[in-house]
């Protein structure tokens, strides 16, 4: 390896370095911690039938960290306490912040079961407290009409509020992500400043009217052969923490798993997908 090869791999392994080096890990993990003391307190609350504490415990855990399935379970907690309307709120925000979620059909009967109720208690007010009608003759009654077809709704088995691990589902596929899709950033720049350093070397080689420079143009082989593999292996890497972004925030479904692979040769680079559907 010439001299120039050895002053730039340092600069090279250095900035990428630099990508991994910055995410505060500390602080998520810190805030990690503290959300769950709320949630394990919650459970502890919910499960003794002390929903009101449930409540307020789940709202600081969502407080910390804004995580879906904490809406979820406020509303559990409010509908065991005997308040369908907060309730009701509560299921609304968390079909909202994840419209994706396997507890979708659950939540919307629910919803649907407490509207109900709720409608039918106001007519039931409203008859209570209305005069009291003045008998008519009786007169002859119209044929009945068919009304319209109502499918019965299933019944809900109660359900428990739900664990931490679906609340943290996916979220080391992002983090990890997003640190290889910088990673990867890095090495496609890194990549671009080799290869232009060696096509000006090369150039400098062969310039008409010189003597050829066995030297440099040397030089330039090496510098655009590790240019074209840094390239390859940084856009193999972009490629691969977009991938595992994506199942990261679909990873609280269940589906098809996909993998990628990044795969590096000579002057080229790509990627691999495998895959069970």
């Amino acid at each position: 390896m010439n001299r120039q090869a050895k002053i730039i791999l340092p600069v090279l392994f250095a900035l990428m370095a630099s990508f991994t080096s910055t995410w505060p890990a500390h602080a998520e993990s810190k805030g990690k911690q503290s959300a769950e003391g709320h949630y394990n307190k919650g459970m502890t609350a919910y499960n003794l039938g002390h929903f009101q504490e449930a409540i307020e415990e789940f709202e600081k855990a969502y407080e910390l960290r804004s995580e879906p399935i904490f809406l979820y379970n406020i509303a559990q907690s409010h509908r065991q306490n005997g308040n369908p309307q907060r309730a009701i709120f509560f299921y609304r925000r968390y079909v909202d912040a994840d419209p994706n979620s396997k507890k979708r059909p659950e939540v919307e009967k629910r919803i649907f079961d407490m509207q109900s109720e709720l409608n039918a208690q106001k007519e039931r007010e409203a008859a209570a407290t209305a005069p009291t009608p003045q008998p008519i003759a009786p007169t002859a009654a119209p044929q009945p009409q068919p009304g319209p077809r109502v499918t019965p709704q299933p019944t809900l088995v109660d359900s428990k509020p739900a664990t931490v691990e679906e609340a943290s589902q996916g979220r080391g596929l992002r983090v990890g992500g997003l640190v290889i899709a910088g990673v990867g950033i890095a090495g496609v720049a890194t990549g671009i400043v080799l290869v232009l350093h060696g096509n000006s070397l090369h150039d400098e080689s062969i310039v008409a009217g010189s003597q050829f420079d066995s030297s440099k143009y040397n030089s330039a082989k090496t510098f655009q052969t590790m240019g074209w593999v840094a390239v390859g292996v940084g856009a193999a890497a972009a490629v691969t923490g977009v991938t595992l972004y994506i199942l990261g925030a679909r990873a609280a479904n269940s589906g098809p798993s996909v993998s990628l692979a990044p795969m590096v040769a000579p002057r080229t680079g790509g990627a691999a997908f495998f895959g069970r559907f």
